[in-house]
């Protein structure tokens, strides 16, 4: 099978053409505009002397192919660079544009995405946080990336994860009826959403076959036949409400009137406490933000210290944000083994850090002896006596 042609018409291809066809009609032209002959005699006179019709077709047929290969042998070179040019596809208008192959994917452009590692993930336990500094940078840009995607996913679901808390609190009181009649919290809402569809949706026949399946089974069953029957009779016939006399009617308008005014009051009253419980409520929350910010377990204790709280205000007792937090976190039993193990740290840094100065400060006294007035009687002193005086000498 021949390799099909993909290449696009050339300007050198143009112009050949058109050299091609103004030939063909100038020859045309001079073949309609030949001088006819006047009489017989001169005709043949003529014909004597020029060359016949058929050599006359044939030298212009020559010099026609003539023009031709002088044309295609001027092009050849062109039509040579034109079969060699690769075939060059047209971009159509509102077209989408085609993506590269080296372009990154978004599952790779998230793959290279760098994270914030100072900090542990908050959801980490005190204890566990404490070896977050000893992981390599490539084990934290992986766990956070993790946490990351879970907090993605719990928030793509938290509409869905809402609907379903919502329909269990919704069926939770009724869970009693599901499991007498032996079914389940699905088909017990497929069963009512059908028969309101319906009642809403059935024709005469069915609603009536509806209703009456529905009172033999909760009205007939239950209080009897004859009772249930007069009592749903009273209340299809229905009782038409009493209309009031006049003077309850002008009893009520007046009533009306005087107490307008208390609700207009009550009204205004309580847009003015929720405007204040709005605003105590926004400088509490900025207030909890930026002490957030600072607390390292503010998000282990949260629950905790909202107790605390409670139970102070429960008992009139003014309590601040810094001693529940600090309340919390030594009730707590993890979050108070780091934060000893950090005191004895520090305690211990502090230790060695005296013990050093004091070191340093007797090598910097050694090898000159004191005056006789400051000199200290030898091994009479305890170290402090020998740091104090050293520091004698030195201020001496």
């Amino acid at each position: 099978m021949p390799p099909e042609n993909t290449t696009t018409a050339t300007p050198e291809d143009d112009l050949r053409s058109s050299l091609e066809e103004a030939f063909e009609q100038k020859a045309s032209e001079t073949e309609d505009q030949a001088p006819e002959p006047e009489t017989p005699a001169q005709e043949s006179t003529v014909e004597d002397e020029k060359p016949s019709e058929t050599d006359e077709n044939a030298a212009k047929t020559e010099e026609k192919t003539s023009l031709k290969d002088e044309i295609d042998k001027n092009s050849s070179k062109t039509d040579e660079e034109s079969e060699k040019k690769p075939f060059v596809e047209v971009k159509k208008p509102n077209q989408p544009p085609q993506t590269k192959e080296d372009a990154p994917a978004p599952d790779q452009e998230n793959e290279n995405q760098q994270y914030n590692v100072e900090k542990a993930p908050a959801g980490w336990k005190p204890s566990v946080r404490e070896h977050w500094e000893g992981l390599p940078d490539d084990v934290k840009q992986e766990v956070v990336k993790r946490e990351r995607e879970i907090d993605e996913k719990l928030r793509e679901t938290a509409q869905a994860r809402q609907f379903a808390q919502a329909v269990n609190q919704t069926i939770q009181p009724y869970q009693h009826f599901i499991k007498a009649e032996g079914g389940n919290p699905i088909s017990a809402i497929d069963n009512l959403f059908s028969t309101a569809a319906m009642l809403r949706t059935g024709n005469a026949e069915q609603v009536a076959n509806l209703v009456a399946q529905i009172t033999n089974q909760f009205g007939i069953h239950r209080f009897g036949k004859q009772s249930f029957i007069q009592t749903l009779d009273r209340s299809l016939a229905g009782v038409a409400p009493k209309e009031d006399t006049p003077e309850i009617a002008a009893l009520k308008q007046q009533y009306e009137q005087e107490l307008t005014p208390l609700r207009q009051m009550r009204e205004q009253f309580q847009q003015q406490q929720h405007y204040q419980q709005q605003q105590a409520q926004q400088a509490t929350q900025a207030e909890l933000q930026q002490f957030a910010s600072q607390a390292e377990f503010m998000e282990d204790v949260r629950a905790d210290m909202a107790d605390l709280l409670d139970l102070a205000a429960q008992k009139g007792q003014s309590m601040t944000l810094q001693e529940a937090y600090d309340r919390a976190c030594w009730a707590n039993p993890e979050i108070r083994t780091v934060l000893t193990k950090r005191q004895q740290a520090e305690q211990a840094q502090q230790v060695n850090e005296t013990t050093q100065k004091a070191k340093r400060a007797a090598v910097s006294v050694h090898g000159s002896a004191p005056p006789a007035h400051t000199q200290a009687p030898a091994g009479t002193g305890s170290i402090r006596d020998d740091l104090e005086f050293a520091i004698s000498r030195l201020s001496n």
